[in-house]
């Protein structure tokens, strides 16, 4: 049987996003086979709480589509802020049917332990001045830093 090993970045996503569900009542978990362009589906109304707040709006209904993106809180040697990575047909996916991201900033460790969460519709996400990137071997992205969507201490006093 052929393995197929997934870059460690994937991985480390991977490991966020099951943290987060484990986190989070009132997700399903939604597979790629399901919709590629969001990880989860709420399936029980949410409210925002000290553990997970919410930015511009006051709850999420059932059926709305969630897209977890996690970053390190630090990476490299130089202790740099990690960063969220979204792809641009994800975004407009999102845009298109009312969905929210759910940041979650993680340790830098293989079992990505969340130290912060927040939801933010992804119309206040298309807020934020970043650029898309294409390359020829990738579909468009744009990144930002953690700080772009926690305060500092959101983070880093935990």
């Amino acid at each position: 049987m052929l393995r197929v090993s997934l870059a460690p970045s994937k991985r480390g996503g991977n490991a966020a996003e099951s943290a987060v569900h484990q986190l989070v009542d009132g997700l399903r978990y939604v597979p790629d086979s399901e919709a590629e362009h969001y990880d989860a589906e709420v399936v029980e109304l949410l409210s925002p709480s000290a553990d997970l707040p919410f930015v511009g709006i006051c709850l999420l209904e059932v059926g709305v589509a969630v897209e977890i993106k996690s970053a390190m809180a630090v990476y490299g040697q130089a202790q740099r802020r990690g960063r969220f990575l979204i792809r641009q047909s994800q975004h407009e996916h999102l845009l298109d049917v009312g969905g929210v991201y759910l940041f979650a900033v993680c340790e830098p460790t293989p079992a990505r332990d969340v130290i912060s969460m927040k939801v933010v519709p992804a119309s206040l996400v298309d807020e934020l001045e970043f650029s898309w990137v294409g390359r020829d071997t990738r579909a468009p992205y744009a990144q930002f830093a953690w700080s772009r969507i926690f305060v500092p201490e959101e983070v880093e006093e935990r």
